[in-house]
């Protein structure tokens, strides 16, 4: 799981930070016509909101889990629920992509992963079973 964690967070942070570069999206061959009807005029907030959220949440997420620090098993559930969240708002907004399908995933097998963990090797405060 920190594995899959870690790798999330990296690649939500590549993108973001890319977006936010280059906020026409031609760094990332994003369509600028996607945010028609949006509150976005460019990829710019999309890019940080990315970036931010899913990206630092989610390295964040993954040390904590690592260091096994306290309700590292809570945090690791709210990363996953928060990242099938923030795809179902991208695709409210701005339709379908294949990625949002993905990073659903990603998204909901983190969240059981984090389920099943055991409270004890993940501190007693993080609930469990």
């Amino acid at each position: 799981m920190i594995v899959l964690e870690a790798a999330t967070g990296v690649t939500a942070l590549a993108g973001g930070v890319l977006l936010m570069l280059a906020p026409d999206g031609s760094l990332l061959m994003a369509d600028s016509a996607a945010l028609e009807g949006t509150a976005f005029e460019t990829w710019l907030l999309p890019g940080a909101a990315l970036a931010l959220l899913v990206g630092l949440g989610f390295v964040v997420t993954a040390v904590w889990q690592w260091r096994r620090g306290p309700y590292a098993r809570l945090l690791s559930l709210a990363a996953g629920v928060g990242l099938v969240l923030f795809e179902i708002v991208q695709f409210s907004l701005i339709g379908f992509h294949p990625l949002q399908v993905v990073f659903g995933i990603v998204g909901l097998v983190t969240a059981v992963l984090a389920w099943r963990l055991p409270a004890a090797r993940h501190g007693t405060a993080g609930g469990g079973r």
